[in-house]
């Protein structure tokens, strides 16, 4: 879910959302799914910039931590500014990500109005404490991050792991991957108590997700060393315990976007992994 989170994205946050998670630490294991979101502007949040907003985003996960877990995602949006024609944009993005956090690949298309604006491809492999990212689009190169990084896996890992214990706080580099393939955002995550009561959901996700906790979890993005300054987004949702997400707010300050799940599929697992 990146392109509207992140520009007016997602990631992306996942959809950031991007929520994939495996069996450690007392997380449940990942459940592989299908899931679309209907987004649209916050009512309740008085929004600057924009007149109107609506958009859909198409995701689907699968895979295990032994396999490797892969994720499809597609994501189309329209905004009125009220200065014109709208603006809409269209976002495909495909990625797998090993179970162990060594190495990411991810392809991701952005269009404008029909017109392609991004297109980029990548590699990141980790090796003796070094990200390497080998980016093939937009342009050829290879840039190396160094320091603590995470994937997007394991940074929504480390976040059920720590939901899990009654932890509250979680601080973190994390990999992206947009602009041109070498982002790193400085992330905070607040994780409120278990969830109680049922949400508004459809009834095929209300049946798979019957029993699993869920967590109100605030996830804030700071552009890499401005933590000190205001997040370029802010994504709050409802995340179950087996990595499914709920619900979700995109704050950008100047406006709210909200998306709410309208259709859920249990796909099958993968197999027996036992890590």
């Amino acid at each position: 879910m990146r392109q509207l989170m992140r520009e007016a994205t997602l990631g992306t946050a996942i959809l950031i959302m991007a929520a994939l998670v495996s069996a450690q630490a007392g997380a449940d294991p990942l459940m592989a799914h299908r899931a679309t979101y209907l987004l649209g502007l916050d009512a309740s949040r008085p929004s600057v910039k924009l007149d109107s907003a609506s958009g859909r985003i198409d995701y689907e996960i699968s895979g295990d931590a032994c396999s490797g877990y892969s994720v499809k995602l597609h994501q189309a949006n329209e905004v009125d500014t009220g200065e014109g024609s709208s603006v809409r944009s269209d976002m495909t993005s495909s990625s797998w990500e090993d179970g162990e956090g060594k190495t990411y690949r991810f392809n991701t298309v952005t269009r404008s109005n029909d017109r392609t604006s991004s297109d980029v491809d990548a590699v990141a492999t980790r090796k003796d404490g070094v990200l390497s990212v080998e980016i093939r689009k937009p342009v050829a190169d290879t840039v190396e991050l160094k320091g603590n990084i995470l994937l997007p896996t394991q940074h929504v890992v480390n976040v059920l792991d720590a939901a899990a214990k009654g932890e509250t706080l979680v601080e973190a580099r994390v990999f992206d991957g947009s602009d041109d393939g070498d982002k790193v955002y400085d992330t905070l995550a607040i994780i409120g108590r278990p969830a109680k009561g049922d949400e508004n959901l459809p009834e095929t996700a209300k049946a798979a997700l019957f029993g699993v906790p869920r967590y109100p979890v605030t996830i804030s993005y700071f552009d890499t060393g401005k933590s000190s300054e205001k997040p370029a987004y802010v994504m709050a949702m409802s995340l179950y315990a087996n990595g499914v997400i709920g619900s979700m707010k995109i704050d950008y300050t100047d406006f709210v976007l909200q998306g709410r799940l309208d259709s859920f599929e249990a796909l099958k697992a993968s197999g027996d992994c036992k890590k």
